[in-house]
């Protein structure tokens, strides 16, 4: 009953915002039929899971993205731990916003807990009506994302070839994943905003200690400098916090990253033995422009 209700309530809120998408294969517009999938005028179709998201692939993307990695990372989210950042980024949201319904895009999702708090910290401020889409290409955050808030949209997509409708988004959110600039530029509003958050040198970098990596976040320099050529830098702002995880959610601060693909066993039970872990969020949120 419950995954029935979900795919319901998602076809519901596809229905009211079906302006936002747009047929990956022929670019027509689409509509919602049945509350079971979407369908464009040239007759390609998309069925509503029934955990309430929609899968736009062709084929399944090959991705280490798993559930084990999503799930510890919602975990980890609902701790507070990137409570500050998604605080931030609303407070930048609220101070540019004139009353007026907002679309907001989170281009690479994951398992959505990060657009979730945000929306629910913009309703607590009064500001409703929001419509909010989270896309990623791994299926099984989508999934997640959408069992647990199916009236938002959630799209399994290719960055590359987004079902998303040209100039629909207020801000667009791209939060320590992988940019396209190029359908940032299509899909944000002239007066839109691109909020991108890069990492800092010293982001998770007790986990990169304990794994002996030197791997090291990609130069924030080079990542600014990257968002300059395609935007207008509006504003640059560096947050650093440091929190205390317990020792149950170690192991989950270990599944969350990649950087702990790659770590060889003694490392990883050094760390799950701790009785607790002060671990780092180092990162800036970049705001531009077209």
């Amino acid at each position: 009953m419950l995954n029935k209700r979900n795919r319901i309530l998602a076809a519901e809120a596809m229905s009211i915002h079906s302006s936002l998408f747009q047929c990956p294969l022929c670019s027509s517009s689409m509509r919602v039929e049945e509350l079971r999938q979407l369908i464009c005028r040239e007759g390609h179709s998309f069925d509503i899971a029934k955990q309430g998201y929609i899968n736009f692939l062709p084929r399944p993307a090959a991705s280490k993205y798993d559930q084990t990695l999503f799930r510890s990372r919602s975990i980890v989210s609902k701790s507070g731990f990137f409570e500050a950042l998604d605080r931030l980024i609303t407070d930048q949201i609220l101070a540019q916003i004139r009353n007026q319904p907002l679309r907001l895009l989170d281009m690479g999702c994951g398992e959505g807990s990060h657009l979730a708090r945000i929306l629910d910290m913009m309703q607590a401020a009064g500001c409703n009506g929001t419509a909010g889409v989270g896309l990623d290409i791994a299926k099984e955050g989508d999934r997640m994302a959408a069992s647990r808030q199916p009236h938002l949209l959630w799209c399994v997509a290719d960055l590359a070839r987004s079902p998303l409708a040209d100039g629909s988004f207020d801000f667009i959110l791209n939060i320590l994943s992988p940019s396209n600039y190029a359908q940032c530029q299509r899909l944000l509003k002239d007066d839109g905003f691109l909020i991108k958050v890069i990492p800092g040198n010293e982001h998770l970098q007790e986990l990169r200690t304990a794994f002996r990596t030197s791997s090291r976040p990609y130069s924030g320099t080079r990542l600014e400098e990257r968002f300059r050529d395609n935007f207008k830098l509006i504003q640059s702002l560096p947050l650093r916090t440091r929190s205390q995880l317990d020792a149950s959610l170690i192991p989950h601060a270990i599944a969350m990253t990649p950087l702990s693909w790659h770590a060889d066993t003694r490392s990883l039970q050094s760390l799950q033995e701790l009785s607790s872990l002060e671990l780092t969020l180092d990162v800036t949120i970049l705001i531009g422009r077209k």
